[in-house]
């Protein structure tokens, strides 16, 4: 299990591209289209950059930009969501993933089989191993899989390996408990399920949204993982309202001491609740960086 509970805290994101839709009406401009964005004013010293990431990604999309790798050289610090690099970071996960209640009784037998057998076929794991914990401990399985490749690369890791070089800070902006928190409040077991069984249209999903990312459209990610049919009022709340007020709160500080690199998943810097909005209308003047 130590591995799947690693995986869990890229996957609190991934589960937003495994669950994504159809796009919705709304179509971002042309100069909204890059995932890097300097910030800048309000006082600050120096710029400090935010960055949407994807989390995961098949090595053979992969790519850092020259921009991205500039920024990242000219930043002090490094900030991700949580810290996956701390050493107990299994036992963080499992006992955050507990539950009293396990799944054979919470679950419908017949839920339970088709999970089971879901799981067993796709990534070649029973349930069985998840019986004392939240079934969303399945997302991660789940997430990787949804890929058409076997190789994955993390944005956050190279990102993490880059700056390490350096000796530079790594920070983060909330705990790993916290997130597994709001990873718990955001979707119920029904919704989980449902889309345990709707498995295979995942990716066709998956490949839209790898695709948006690797056209910088930031908005197009935001309007896939936001429909109303697939991530609800409760979830966008959890997983994104909440998440980005917490943040926005704590973005300032960090900007004030020394010039900071702030890479987030992509679902969090765009759309009416992103950090783009939050951050202008703190004052800061919030740019794409298109080269």
């Amino acid at each position: 299990m130590k591995n799947i509970f690693r995986n869990i805290t890229a996957a609190t994101l991934v589960i937003t591209g495994l669950f994504a839709g159809k796009t919705s009406a709304q179509q971002p401009t042309t100069q909204d289209k890059s995932l890097l964005w300097e910030i800048s004013g309000n006082g600050l010293a120096k710029p400090s950059y935010l960055y949407g990431t994807i989390h995961m990604i098949c090595e053979n999309d992969f790519k850092v930009t020259e921009k991205t790798k500039q920024a990242l050289s000219k930043s002090v610090q490094l900030v991700i969501e949580a810290n996956i690099l701390d050493p107990n970071i299994n036992t963080i996960m499992a006992k955050a993933m507990a539950s009293d209640v396990p799944l054979s009784k919470k679950l419908s037998p017949a839920d339970y089989h088709d999970v089971d057998s879901i799981l067993k076929k796709k990534c070649g794991v029973p349930l069985a191993p998840f019986e004392n914990y939240q079934l969303a401990a399945t997302i991660s399985l789940l997430a990787m899989k949804s890929f058409p490749c076997q190789e994955l690369k993390s944005y956050e890791t190279v990102f993490i390996q880059t700056m390490q070089a350096d000796k530079k800070h790594i920070g983060y902006l909330e705990g790993l408990e916290e997130q597994v928190g709001y990873l718990l409040k955001s979707y119920t077991d029904k919704q989980i399920v449902e889309q345990v069984k709707a498995f295979d249209s995942t990716s066709m999903n998956m490949n839209q949204l790898v695709a948006a990312y690797k056209a910088e459209d930031l908005a197009g990610m935001y309007n896939l993982m936001t429909t109303p049919d697939q991530m609800d009022e409760n979830t966008i709340h959890w997983m994104l309202e909440v998440r980005n007020k917490n943040w926005i709160d704590k973005m300032p500080g960090m900007m004030q001491q020394e010039s900071t690199f702030f890479a987030v998943g992509g679902a969090h810097i765009a759309g009416p609740i992103g950090l783009i909005k939050l951050l202008r209308e703190k004052g800061y003047t919030v740019t794409p960086i298109l080269n």
